[in-house]
């Protein structure tokens, strides 16, 4: 009876454990992406969306664009807009700057 305890403990701890792996992976995009972000990148951040397509948005999956941009420069763009993109730098913290180019937009890059 002991011994069949521990073992369902263990297959419990082992199911949590992987719970905890998938939401961890399926936690992208976060919600300051949703809110700022979504309409012209789209959730999946293809920029597959009415909004996006009409201004040309980029599509985050895109293995070249991503080998090409810095930390930084997407940092950058966000904090003072690029081109028709508006600025976010008054109305999101550094942090969550932070947190959307290197969890989401970076999330978005083709493995």
């Amino acid at each position: 009876m002991r011994k069949a305890r521990i073992l369902g403990g263990i297959v419990i701890a082992g199911l949590g454990a992987y719970g905890v792996a998938v939401y961890a992976a399926d936690k992208h995009p976060s919600d300051e992406f949703l809110q700022y972000c979504a309409k012209c990148h789209g959730e999946d951040g293809k920029a597959d969306t009415p909004k996006g397509k009409q201004l040309k948005a980029r599509d985050f999956t895109d293995a070249d664009w991503q080998k090409g941009e810095s930390d930084s420069d997407l940092i950058d763009s966000v904090t003072n807009g690029k081109d028709d993109m508006p600025p976010f730098g008054k109305k999101l913290s550094k942090e969550q700057i932070e947190s959307l180019v290197k969890n989401d937009v970076r999330g978005f890059a083709k493995k």
